[in-house]
């Protein structure tokens, strides 16, 4: 196994955890939250969803601390300190899983690009 094959390989897992961990995100997490911010009489966080972006978003401003240029108070689409008060551990842990598995799918493949482009080109 050279090095391309295990980026290759890492990036598949990546990819796996991503999109199961975004299902259960958006399907199961979300609507929780979502439930418990109306409960208290306050608007859905986050109304805009673009291409289901909107998990992602929320993902972002649960798994990592506010300040990171990901995760900024002056963000147009969601306001990290509106989210957080309404999230449980079993939330943080599943939003942290996304985040790392979908930007780490992320590098892999820009890293994959980088160091390895003669396989993409014809």
């Amino acid at each position: 196994m050279n090095g391309y094959d295990l980026i290759l390989l890492i990036s598949v897992t990546l990819f796996i955890f991503s999109a199961i961990s975004w299902f259960l995100f958006s399907y199961v997490f979300i609507p929780r939250i979502d439930k418990r911010i109306a409960d208290n009489g306050k608007s859905k966080v986050c109304p805009v969803n673009i291409w289901g972006l909107r998990t992602l978003w929320i993902a972002t401003a649960i798994a990592i601390p506010v300040g990171n240029p990901l995760n900024h108070e002056h963000n147009p689409f969601i306001s990290p300190k509106s989210v957080r008060p309404y999230t449980t551990q079993a939330d943080k842990a599943v939003a942290r899983i996304l985040f790392i598995s979908f930007y780490g799918f992320l590098i892999m493949v820009l890293l994959s690009y980088l160091l390895y482009p003669e396989k993409y080109s014809s």
